[in-house]
């Protein structure tokens, strides 16, 4: 059996059901992309990384994933910590807001409990291990170098990486700063899944073309570039467009890239080739955007099935 492993941060999520209503949920860009992992991949073995507290919200945390079927033998828990939480705001077109208290979350801590030894056994142990640029945002600057050089490291070794930039400038002190990082990390990953509004934001507002040129020179070995409108820009070896095939009313677009992100990666590791991996991530995508909040709901038809 295959293995992967997700790195980052889950979060209470809450969303208006009402005026006065609102709605419980779990997610986080990590653990979203590890439930659509396993949702597209249901004989994969899927492990989630992170941190948690010891609280009652902590422990319904972990009872979902439980359910998702993700495992979370390294996922720590501590006293004195307890998970962030968000607040989202969608407009008439289904666009988000996003309103967060994240500050000395559980989930920051996930370096200092995994460590060099931790990533060197999991990298071992799993055919792909995954992580973001809020994964890495969440960290203090010392312990983003010291993960970052440890990935290096493994990688070297055989280790092979996956990592979505997910630019959220909120959670950097500079776009320099972010620019710095997130180049680091592409350079020490041999998959990366980028969108347009990540790289428009990183370096100016461009041309899909001229971006994925940008990705191809960098030396990445395989990319996926996403785009709401312009499909998505797929290179291992060969730059091709694969356009989208759904039109879509979005009610929600949170968790959408998420979505994507797992069922690449899930094809991916069952032998699909890159184009077909992401016309199964814009199909789970066009699905989760005509719902509600960031995990839709288990019965939603997967891709491929």
């Amino acid at each position: 059996m295959k293995r992967a492993a997700c790195i980052g941060e889950c979060m209470i999520e809450l969303r208006a059901d009402s005026r006065d209503i609102y709605r419980l949920g779990f997610a986080g860009d990590a653990y979203n992309t590890a439930v659509y992992l396993k949702r597209s991949a249901p004989d994969l073995e899927v492990e989630f990384c992170t941190v948690t507290g010891r609280d009652p919200l902590s422990r319904e945390m972990r009872r979902r994933w439980q359910e998702e079927q993700i495992r979370d033998s390294r996922a720590a828990a501590v006293d004195d910590r307890n998970p962030g939480l968000y607040l989202i705001e969608t407009d008439e077109r289904g666009d988000r807001r996003f309103h967060y208290w994240r500050k000395e979350s559980a989930a920051s801590l996930w370096w200092r409990k995994l460590g060099p030894r931790g990533v060197q056994r999991l990298c071992a142990e799993c055919d792909l291990v995954y992580l973001s640029g809020i994964s890495l945002a969440i960290l203090p600057p010392e312990e983003r170098r010291e993960a970052l050089a440890a990935f290096r490291r493994q990688r070297g070794r055989g280790a092979r990486i996956a990592f979505d930039p997910n630019l959220r400038l909120r959670l950097w002190e500079t776009v320099q700063e972010a620019r710095s990082v997130i180049e680091e990390a592409i350079a020490t990953a041999d998959v990366v899944l980028p969108s347009a509004q990540d790289m428009d934001e990183l370096y100016g507002a461009a041309a899909m073309e001229t971006h994925a040129d940008r990705l191809r020179k960098s030396g990445v070995r395989e990319f996926a570039l996403t785009s709401d409108i312009a499909g998505c820009w797929v290179y291992d070896g060969e730059l091709r467009n694969i356009p989208q095939a759904e039109t879509v009313t979005a009610v929600d677009t949170t968790g959408a890239g998420d979505a994507f992100n797992g069922a690449y990666l899930g094809a991916r590791l069952q032998g699909l080739g890159a184009g077909d991996a992401a016309r199964s991530g814009m199909r789970l995508a066009s699905r989760v955007v005509a719902h509600v909040g960031a995990i839709v709901p288990v019965g939603v038809e997967m891709p491929g099935k």
